[in-house]
């Protein structure tokens, strides 16, 4: 999956620059970018693809307030492109600095993709099971149990059911 966030604006050797972050498939890549070369991605993509309104670059206040605006209507415009389209333009790519991207569609299609480590869960409780039938023991059950609490889960099942639970003491006068 590919976000695209712009965390701020300042100057660089007399211009202002947009630090561009891009987060692609777990790995983060940070380009900076001046207002022209948006405005020369809008008027390249504009005819092409679906895009969102450009933001102005005349601002109310240049100051503080206005760079934000603008930090804001930047990132605004280029989630937009990512939303709008269901592929992602090439000319964003370039845009963006990223050569190594899928072209095979179905390599970019997200529901084929897997962007997580298997889990292994427990739906019961374990301590609740009922021992089943079969006949080796469910060793990883075992492992994970003895791991995580202490528990040997081979001696409890081979200690017979009054062994597990000591008789009451009588009380004392």
């Amino acid at each position: 999956m590919l976000e695209v966030h712009i965390p701020s604006v300042g100057p660089e050797k007399g211009h202002m620059v947009s630090t561009v972050e891009v987060l692609c498939r777990g790995r983060r890549h940070v380009v900076q970018r001046r207002y022209s070369e948006f405005h020369a991605l809008h008027k390249r993509i504009k005819k092409l693809y679906k895009v969102p309104d450009f933001p102005s670059k005349r601002l109310p206040n240049w100051r503080t307030r206005g760079l934000e605006q603008r930090r804001q209507g930047l990132e605004a415009y280029i989630q937009g492109i990512l939303y709008l389209n269901q592929d992602v333009p090439k000319e964003l790519l370039e845009f963006l600095s990223l050569r190594h991207w899928p072209t095979d569609p179905k390599a970019g299609n997200w529901g084929s993709q897997l962007y997580h480590r298997p889990v292994v869960s427990f739906p019961m409780d374990p301590y609740i099971c009922i021992p089943s039938p079969e006949p080796l023991p469910n060793v990883v059950v075992h492992g994970v149990l003895q791991g995580l609490y202490g528990f040997n889960a081979s001696t409890a099942e081979a200690q017979p059911e009054a062994a597990r639970h000591p008789a009451p003491t009588p009380p004392t006068p």
